[in-house]
């Protein structure tokens, strides 16, 4: 009976070592993780350092590993919901300026329907101003902001034409010394 239980703790321990030459050491999963890392595939290099702590949970590489590939996938997916906003964001700007581009054509093409059925005569009852009332040939167009209309930069440079003045240059001292030679070269 001793032989026998011998000879099953032996068959148990040979099986062991086998198993256990089979697994690799822990730093060939940290040395896998870190190369999955480095090519940026981040989910796989998590896949395999867990795989590793499975193993060899007490390895401080691995845990140390684990969580800079944590913190990374964390801002990985920031990263996305941000682009996925700023898109979300761009679609609707830019939806907004397609829809306001299609109300300032519908509201051009009105006016340029009521300019041709209204009747001469209306033209006419133009002429009928006052001559103190100065007609504008262009409709005033609409001014970005921090850019000036060319009437109000002309407005700005003459109030400035008085302020001018000529720049007086000081004679520069004379030479102390005039014995000196003067260098020429």
């Amino acid at each position: 009976m001793i032989s026998r239980l011998l000879i099953c703790l032996s068959l148990l321990l040979i099986a062991a070592q086998k198993i256990c030459a089979q697994l690799a050491p822990a730093e060939d999963f940290f040395n896998g993780g870190a190369q999955l890392y480095i090519s940026n595939n981040v989910p796989a290099a998590l896949e395999r350092v867990e795989l590793g702590l499975k193993t060899y949970p007490d390895d401080e590489k691995l845990k140390k590993l684990e969580q800079l590939l944590k913190q990374q996938q964390q801002n990985q997916q920031q990263n996305q919901q941000q682009d996925q906003k700023n898109q979300q964001s761009q679609n609707g700007q830019q939806k907004k300026s397609e829809e306001q581009k299609k109300q300032d054509d519908q509201k051009q093409s009105d006016q340029k329907k009521d300019k041709e059925q209204k009747p001469p005569e209306q033209k006419k009852d133009s002429g009928d101003k006052p001559k103190d009332e100065k007609s504008d040939p262009q409709p005033a167009q609409p001014v970005k902001p921090g850019e000036m209309t060319p009437d109000e930069a002309k407005r700005l440079l003459d109030a400035q034409k008085g302020h001018e003045q000529l720049l007086q240059l000081k004679p520069q001292e004379k030479p102390r010394n005039n014995s000196r030679p003067v260098k020429d070269w």
